[in-house]
């Protein structure tokens, strides 16, 4: 493939900053094994680059949590992969026949007061707590299914009865939830048209991409209605984050999901990488980048793939689930529903 010139952007100060660069030429035959996708081993170059290098570059970069959360990752072993959509989701196979191991649902790395230091995130903690908000119709059918098998009891401490457990409470309690910059190829479009929304590359979306908040039964309470029924008030929900961090790649989309340009100083992402894959042009994200000018150091395509491939080779690397802490909201007003007996 002959050089082709396109636009590329880079951090640079705590901005994207927009500059030319050129796809690499390459060789059929290979000449340094960067451990990325084969299309990106076949270098004009002496540079090499594997993917255990990304945490260095995020931390160089100040994404320090991200850089802990990928060394924990690699750090596993053995090797723990999802194995369907599922099970990235939530630690379990849709049909239970592969579930993550218990260390696998993360509960310490990530806190809801480092989530809520970014502006963008405490809005939307803020419309999780709204009654409105949590009573839509989705989420009012939801609540009544997760609440009538207690509609016997007069009340209910939904945290004491999953013993603080909060894997169980979001399997039993949770009713409504707000994505937070969705998944990350829809945040990179988002991103070449508004800036990632807030103009800036930054350790949350590092570490987290897209991922949920979300909001549970904490506290309710139950009682005879007029006319049949049990009325149930829920007078304070569970607000937390929970995130897969995996690379597991849905076989609906159109390759493996493309994570952007890395080297060891950095990311740089290409708007032509994240609209082939999109659009499902094949292989427009896998060759390499060269900025011009001063910055003009090989940037490799890196893909959810590209650890898959590390982990069935030294069997390690640890899929996982994060959960933030939870905070209390009391709700004003309550929610008021009624169940069947």
């Amino acid at each position: 493939m002959s050089a082709q010139e396109l636009s590329i952007f880079t951090p640079d100060n705590g901005e994207w900053r927009k500059q030319s660069g050129n796809v690499a030429a390459v060789r059929d035959a290979p000449e340094n094994s960067p451990g990325v996708e084969r299309d990106a081993r076949y270098l004009v170059t002496d540079e090499k680059f594997e993917i255990t290098e990304i945490p260095a570059a995020m931390s160089k970069m100040g994404w320090h949590k991200s850089a802990a959360l990928l060394r924990k990752w690699f750090a596993y072993t053995p090797k723990n992969q999802a194995m369907d959509a599922n099970q990235k989701a939530d630690g379990f196979t849709k049909d239970f026949s592969s579930i993550y191991p218990a260390d696998r649902v993360d509960t310490s790395s990530i806190s809801l007061d480092w989530v809520e230091s970014f502006p963008r995130t405490k809005q939307a903690f803020s419309k999780l707590g709204e009654t409105l908000y949590l009573t839509t119709s989705r989420a009012q059918d939801e609540l009544v299914r997760k609440v009538y098998p207690y509609r016997e009891k007069r009340t209910l401490n939904a945290l004491e009865a999953c013993g603080g457990d909060i894997a169980k409470l979001h399997r039993n309690f949770q009713f409504q939830r707000l994505l937070v910059d969705t998944t990350a190829l829809e945040k990179a479009e988002q991103f070449f048209s508004a800036m990632l929304h807030h103009g800036k590359p930054d350790d949350l979306a590092g570490a987290l991409g897209g991922f949920g908040m979300y909001a549970a039964v904490a506290e309710a309470n139950f009682r005879p209605g007029f006319f049949g029924g049990i009325d149930v008030e829920v007078t304070k929900v569970a607000i937390y984050v929970k995130n897969p961090y995996s690379f597991y790649d849905d076989a609906t989309e159109a390759g493996s999901q493309y994570l952007g340009h890395w080297n060891r100083d950095g990311i740089c992402l290409v708007p032509e990488g994240f609209v082939a894959q999109r659009a499902g042009w094949g292989s427009w994200s896998n060759y390499v980048i060269q900025p011009e000018g001063p910055y003009g150091r090989t940037f490799w395509p890196v893909h959810n793939s590209d650890f898959r491939r590390w982990q069935d080779v030294h069997n390690a690397g640890g899929d996982m689930v994060l959960y933030s802490d939870y905070r209390l909201v009391k709700l004003s007003p309550s929610i008021k529903i009624r169940v069947k007996k």
